[in-house]
């Protein structure tokens, strides 16, 4: 039957080809119902979106700063440039680098270095002194425990304890040398979900649209090539062939038995742009990040709008409170009771994220602007007012000084009145 085929195909004029497999024993490029924290990684590392959506949004968060007020909301500089300092030193990188893990797989933890004697395992001296904060790499973290009582978890749930696995050991880490992050969700554990949960099947479908448009760049950007077998050419005649333009974009010379026809076609690929735009505005809803700030700025495009960098300011100042103000303010009210800080109550207030600045500026120079408006117009109505005063009393009176309404006019209704 299948000589029978291969004769039949020849003698209407098609090439033999070889079918492509229904099924392939890997996965890739296709939507996993399953996304593993692996999944998560080479996502993040291998594609420029997932990279821009947790890396850049973490440095974002944390490049404005902040700084610390009293509880009623009044600048005290030498007690904030104390936390400054402190934070400095021992916060900023663990705080920023456990941020950029909790976006990317949903949770992360801080370790409190006391100088203690204690075992990780047992609760800490809050009194202690403070050497370090460690940012606990996620691939070390096997479990994170909810507390219990006699009658199971406590409600609300609290954090009770991570459990840290390596080849050999497990070591256990009490909650009371830990500071959890765990950005906003809908998540009922410690593990939460991570910032590209949502987007991941639409970066799948970037990254195989990424993959199509270089192979077809690749392998017909010149035109497709197609060669026809001649009239007496048997299987082997057609094997050869093909093995002979297995790598056909990298030879200069192919010889073809007597016979062949030999065509190259002009290329046909679709414009890819149309179905980019549609991934991009896809991922950039799911991410929360405006297209403009998402891709950056592009040689000769358009800067990103007043709107996208508000509506972008605004998404980085929903992170700073939801996500980010609870385990700050554990991690300075730690350094007070160990006493490196000063023992006081607080108010964390964010500075302006750094991509809405411009926009900032521009609105108290408007609102300056306004004001001095505002009294021109107040001047001008009071001296319109004047002027007809001035205008009735004159009228008013039979006689009338003509250098006094002179010097009257002049002055313009500024400074005090002339008395006609």
């Amino acid at each position: 039957m299948r000589n029978f085929m291969r004769d039949a195909f020849r003698r209407l004029g098609f090439p033999w080809l070889t079918p492509h497999p229904s099924k392939i024993s890997s996965e890739t490029g296709y939507f996993q119902a399953k996304i593993s924290d692996s999944d998560l990684y080479e996502m993040y590392k291998r594609n420029q979106m997932a990279h821009q959506i947790v890396f850049n949004v973490a440095l974002d968060v944390l490049a404005g700063g902040f700084t610390v007020q009293t509880e009623e909301g009044i600048d005290d500089p030498k007690f904030d440039a104390d936390i400054q300092r402190i934070y400095r030193k021992f916060i900023h990188q663990p705080l920023l680098k456990a941020y950029l893990q909790a976006r990317l797989y949903g949770s992360s933890g801080i370790l409190i270095g006391y100088n203690d004697s204690r075992g990780f395992d047992s609760p800490a001296n809050p009194k202690n002194k403070i050497s370090y904060l460690f940012s606990i790499p996620h691939d070390w973290v096997t479990e994170r425990s909810p507390k219990e009582d006699q009658q199971g978890i406590i409600i609300p749930p609290e954090l009770g304890h991570y459990e840290l696995s390596s080849t050999s050991t497990t070591t256990r880490l009490d909650a009371s040398r830990l500071v959890h992050i765990q950005p906003l969700s809908l998540e009922e554990n410690f593990d939460g979900e991570s910032a590209l949960h949502c987007v991941f099947d639409a970066l799948t479908v970037l990254k195989n649209m990424d993959w199509g448009t270089g192979q077809t760049m690749f392998r017909q950007g010149a035109g497709l090539t197609t060669i026809t077998a001649g009239p007496d050419a048997d299987q082997d005649d057609i094997d050869a062939i093909t093995e002979a333009v297995g790598d056909i974009n990298a030879r200069t010379v192919i010889t073809f038995p007597h016979g062949c026809e030999v065509q190259t076609h002009r290329p046909g690929a679709l414009d890819p742009d149309t179905f980019y735009n549609v991934i991009v505005n896809q991922i950039a809803a799911g991410a929360n990040i405006p297209v403009s700030i998402l891709l950056g700025a592009q040689r000769g495009g358009v800067e990103a709008s007043s709107k996208d960098r508000k509506d972008y300011a605004d998404f980085l100042a929903s992170i700073q409170r939801n996500d980010l103000t609870g385990p700050l303010t554990r991690l300075i009210k730690i350094f007070q009771d160990s006493g490196q800080l000063e023992k006081r109550e607080f108010t964390i207030k964010w500075a302006t994220p750094s991509i809405f600045l411009l926009d900032a500026s521009q609105a108290k120079l408007y609102e300056a602007r306004a004001e001095l408006e505002l009294a021109r117009a107040k001047t001008e109505t009071a001296r319109y007012a004047y002027l007809q005063k001035l205008r009735r009393s004159m009228k008013e009176q039979e006689e009338v000084d003509p250098e006094k309404v002179e010097a009257t006019l002049r002055a313009g209704g500024a400074g005090e009145e002339v008395e006609v």
